[in-house]
């Protein structure tokens, strides 16, 4: 897994290094600001996503981390997603569109395994900045 942060726009990237077909926000629009990259159209295979906004999450012990099992929650989890997929250390959360039965699953939450472990360079630089910062 590559990961790449900008403190500039303060945007996290995470690649699997799958090329991504698709690119779709998580559907709750409280976390619009999270974008996962899938591998075909029709596909529920995460290969990547883009945070922005990521000094909500970073670094990590903030927003969604959970230290005891070493994952950062980014989006919804908790109301019973209908489809949970593992894509390596990416887990993808996925509910049905009431309006489309039959169709894909809308993501609606990602989570990293061994987050401290991906994204050590990202949560460190974040640290920098905000020991320089203050």
């Amino acid at each position: 897994m590559r990961v790449r942060y900008d403190q500039e726009v303060d945007a996290l990237r995470i690649t699997t290094g799958t090329p991504e077909a698709v690119s779709e926000s998580l559907w709750d629009t409280e976390h619009h600001d999270i974008v996962v990259d899938l591998a075909a159209e029709d596909s529920c295979d995460i290969v990547g996503l883009d945070v922005m906004w990521a000094s909500v999450y970073l670094p990590l012990g903030k927003k969604g981390y959970d230290p005891e099992s070493d994952t950062l929650l980014m989006g919804r989890a908790t109301c019973e997603p209908e489809l949970i997929t593992e894509s390596g250390d990416i887990i993808g959360y996925w509910q049905m569109d009431d309006d489309n039965p039959g169709g894909i699953p809308n993501p609606i939450g990602v989570a990293i395994k061994r987050a401290s472990v991906h994204l050590a360079e990202a949560s460190e630089k974040m640290s920098a900045n905000l020991v320089n910062a203050g």
